[in-house]
């Protein structure tokens, strides 16, 4: 029995040494044989094996034929130039270096997992559940095959997009730039920069047919580019749509940092007639009169008195008390405003041939707009303001707009729909934030407060409506709509009633 023991021991390890032997002799033989058998080669570029990963069985004999090893694991029968370890089957091509741990077979872009076995052929992997045969380029992992384009690696998990699909996600993060460049309030906002006036012209060419003029420092909402070069817009200012040439206008961000500085004070007179002095006093001449609801540019504010342009070449002074204080913008005049301004201003110039004694002053104050309600609480009264902001629910968004039904912009509809009731706030975003009412804290916040928006500037307002949200003139592509009231980050919430 011993002997027989000793035997079989002897059969293995000799056939372990001539299989070691053989191994060492394949370069050489391959070499000698030229470059076809080069496939049969047990070393590959930049790789290397070792005879140690293959073990003899002490319980059975190791059959070696025509290339074939047989391991612990089981026999399996690759093709020539296979190479076995304990942990799988690799035939690789050049290139390939294989490991202990797994396979790598690094074909033209295609990279395997190290959990099973890979054949490489003609950009063949296989994987544990079983073997494939993809076309060139085509990686396998273990939850299925995926075909990618060259360079796609396979993780094993989920296959990675081809590299397409980058370029179409920056593709949609600049439309979503573009989009959020869209939404921005004054994205469209231009500002006249001219020494007096620029006509606005019906085509963009300078001999069209000009429909109003729009004078300095007047705010525009652009519609469009135009002309041969692109160097003319399309704009809205006012009642008047037409044609200027971009060179004459301040817009983009250089708009949005200088608006403020273009907003024009004006006072409307609340007395039945109130007489325009000389000098801030009553004791100074009279040069005329205002009547009831009439508007002066405001110049300056002196204390009680105001400092006004009278007519156009010509100041004067009214008492503060017997006027109210608004803000606006200004636009572009028609043919037809340009007429109607010019007769009112020369009607005050006669006005002020008039003698005091045929023209007395009356300062019995008539509301300008008396509310429609005597209010029984402030509650009552924010609950009517609003119900008729919710009236303008749909109205269109316009730079400096003046009116609600016309159109306005965010400060201006929160500053008309107070007006009604009777109420003077800024006609700007920053206005009401700095000057009007007073700081609340949002866990305050009651229908009708005004939330500014913005980081350290604000840039935009709302008026709350409850329930968490604002009505607002949110730009000129949505009008007048209802948001959530956080939004935006809120800088700080103004209640102008109490």
């Amino acid at each position: 029995m011993k002997k027989r023991v000793i035997s079989v021991l002897l059969v293995g390890v000799l056939t372990a040494l001539i299989y070691q032997q053989s191994a060492m002799e394949m370069p050489t033989i391959a070499a000698a044989m030229g470059p076809e058998a080069g496939a049969y080669a047990g070393e590959e570029a930049g790789g290397e094996e070792s005879a140690s990963d293959i073990e003899p069985s002490t319980d059975s004999l190791e059959e070696s034929q025509a290339g074939t090893v047989e391991s612990q694991e089981g026999t399996q029968e690759p093709e020539a130039g296979t190479v076995e370890s304990q942990e799988g089957t690799q035939e690789p091509e050049t290139g390939t270096v294989e490991s202990q741990e797994g396979t790598q077979e690094p074909e033209a872009g295609t990279v395997g997992s190290q959990e099973g076995t890979q054949e490489p052929e003609a950009g063949t992997v296989e994987s544990q559940e079983g073997t494939q045969e993809p076309e060139a380029g085509t990686v396998e992992s273990q939850e299925g095959t995926q075909e990618p384009g060259a360079e796609t690696l396979d993780s094993g998990t989920e296959p990675q997009e081809p590299q397409e699909g980058a370029s179409e996600k920056e593709i949609s993060q600049e439309e979503n730039v573009a989009a959020n460049a869209e939404e921005s309030e004054y994205a469209n906002l231009a500002i006249a920069q001219v020494n007096h006036y620029v006509n606005v012209r019906k085509e963009p060419t300078t001999d069209s047919e000009i429909l109003g003029k729009i004078y300095n420092g007047a705010v525009a909402q652009i519609l469009d580019v135009a002309g041969e070069d692109q160097d003319w817009f399309h704009v809205v200012s006012g009642s008047v749509e037409g044609y200027i040439k971009s060179e004459y206008f301040l817009y983009g961000d250089a708009a949005v940092e200088a608006v403020d500085s273009y907003v024009t004070r004006y006072a409307t007179v609340l007395a039945n007639r109130l007489n325009v002095r000389q000098e801030p006093g009553t004791d100074s001449k009279r040069i005329g009169y205002i009547s009831h609801g009439e508007k002066v540019k405001l110049l300056e504010q002196q204390g009680d008195w105001l400092l006004i342009q009278y007519t156009e070449d010509k100041t004067g002074y009214v008492a503060a008390e017997y006027v109210t204080v608004s803000e606006e913008f200004i636009y572009a005049k028609s043919i037809e405003e340009e007429r109607a301004e010019q007769a009112a201003q020369r009607e005050l110039a006669q006005r002020m041939a008039a003698q005091e004694q045929a023209a007395p002053e009356n300062t019995v104050v008539t509301p300008l707009t008396p509310p429609a309600t005597l209010y029984t609480s402030n509650e009552e009264l924010r609950r009517s303001i609003v119900d008729y902001a919710m009236l303008y629910l749909g109205y269109p968004y316009v730079h400096g707009g003046r009116s609600l039904a016309g159109g306005t912009d965010c400060s201006g509809f929160t500053c008309y729909i107070y007006a009604d009731f009777g109420y003077s706030i800024s006609r700007t975003p920053s206005g009401q934030y700095s000057s009007d009412g007073r700081s609340i804290d949002y866990s305050e916040i009651q229908p009708g407060d005004i939330i500014c928006y913005g980081k350290s500037k604000c840039t935009h307002v709302g008026m709350y409506i409850g329930d968490g949200q604002i009505i607002h003139a949110a730009n000129s592509r949505k009008g007048v709509v209802i948001y959530d009231a956080d939004y935006d980050n809120i800088l700080a919430v103004k209640n102008i009633i109490d």
